[in-house]
């Protein structure tokens, strides 16, 4: 379904207004946050509107983004227990940052393009219901309310806003949202009735680019079991990173070690020349056996970790060659490599030591 007209920025309130004679004179402001403002950062806001209004407001947008996805359910999430929960809170906070950029920039298009004269109004759009709205569906309160209806009990976060706000549909929250902020904030309002603009909005929330593309991502991200065990591996990360057992390093970098078992095959068992084994073009499938994705482990490692993916795999290669020479020789399967950040710190900033182990059955890495 197309856009609706915009609204005719021009009934609701007698505003002085300054005609511009170019939209090019309108800078797109960034998206707007709730950190504390700075001069870096200068856009950053509050949500001003009262918890109920906002909790409406998440608890429609939750019911209709679950409408789209089919109500279908997070079923590979609900794991015996773990050492580490696993947290789709943080992965749902990523996605729907995505979700609110494009979702700005694709508003902003569509106001300067269909009203290239309304300059002022266009600013006061969006330094009012717009931002406001960025602001709600960008908050912790989104993903939890979500996680309701496609994973009850998921959630590792306390209801706020939406425990008493439900049942109301998307187009009347948007509605109480734009006429809250008309009555409330009359000289910072635009032209146009609240309707006419949360009816704009409602279109592209629902049916917009940004829309489609958050439901293509949720299904690919979450939906979908091709995550499952990177997600894992994350919450475990966190989990050290936010709850260390011991005291944190003086110089800020943790040191954390994996393990993963694994059955080494093919070259890796003596078969061949050892200093010929590319662990990048062997096949990577991921996925279950009704639903799964065959590529080579170069590709999937340079698309899922393109700033070290290939470092890594590199290290790993290293030892494997290391360990298949061992085993040639007659001596035990092991092998290592080390990769030491300080020589080239700009490689990959935040990661300071890649140390790998091959030994018969497993791969150790810490870094």
């Amino acid at each position: 379904m197309p856009p609706p007209h915009p609204p005719v920025l021009s009934t609701t309130h007698e505003h002085d207004h300054i005609v511009d004679a170019s939209i090019l004179s309108i800078i797109k402001p960034p998206l707007p946050s709730r950190r504390p403002r700075t001069a870096q950062s200068p856009n950053n806001a509050e949500v001003l509107v009262p918890p109920l209004i906002a909790g409406a407001l998440v608890a429609a947008f939750a019911s209709a983004l679950a409408d789209g996805l089919n109500n279908e359910l997070l079923t590979h999430y609900y794991l015996p227990e773990q050492k580490f929960r696993v947290n789709i809170d943080r992965i749902l906070d990523r996605l729907l940052s995505e979700f609110t950029l494009m979702l700005w920039d694709e508003l902003w298009a569509f106001y300067c393009d269909s009203n290239p004269d309304s300059t002022e109004q266009i600013k006061k759009l969006f330094d009012g219901p717009v931002c406001q709205l960025i602001l709600i569906l960008n908050g912790p309160e989104a993903p939890r309310c979500l996680l309701d209806k496609l994973g009850p009990g998921i959630s590792r976060r306390p209801a706020t806003w939406s425990e008493s706000a439900r049942g109301i549909e998307l187009p009347v929250a948007l509605q109480l949202l734009c006429s809250y902020w008309d009555r409330e904030y009359p000289a910072r309002s635009p032209r146009g009735t609240p309707n006419e603009i949360a009816a704009s909005l409602h279109t592209y929330i629902t049916t917009g680019r940004s829309a489609r593309h958050l439901i293509s991502r949720i299904r690919e991200v979450l939906i979908s079991p091709h995550y499952v065990q990177m997600h894992l591996m994350e919450s475990a990360l966190w989990h050290i990173l936010m709850k260390p057992p011991y005291r944190p390093p003086g110089d800020g970098f943790h040191a954390i070690q994996f393990k993963f078992e694994c059955q080494l095959f093919g070259p890796l068992q003596g078969i061949g020349d050892p200093q010929l084994v590319k662990m990048g073009s062997l096949p990577a499938i991921t996925g279950t056996a009704n639903d799964c994705v065959y590529t080579t482990i170069s590709e999937y490692t340079a698309k899922q970790w393109p700033k070290c993916g290939e470092l890594l795999l590199g290290c790993i290669e290293d030892a494997v060659k290391e360990a298949s020479t061992s085993s040639c020789e007659g001596h035990s399967f092991t092998g290592m490599s080390i990769w030491d950040g300080t020589e080239n710190p700009f490689l990959c900033p935040g990661l300071r030591l890649l140390h790998v182990e091959v030994e018969d059955g497993s791969i150790r890495l810490t870094h």
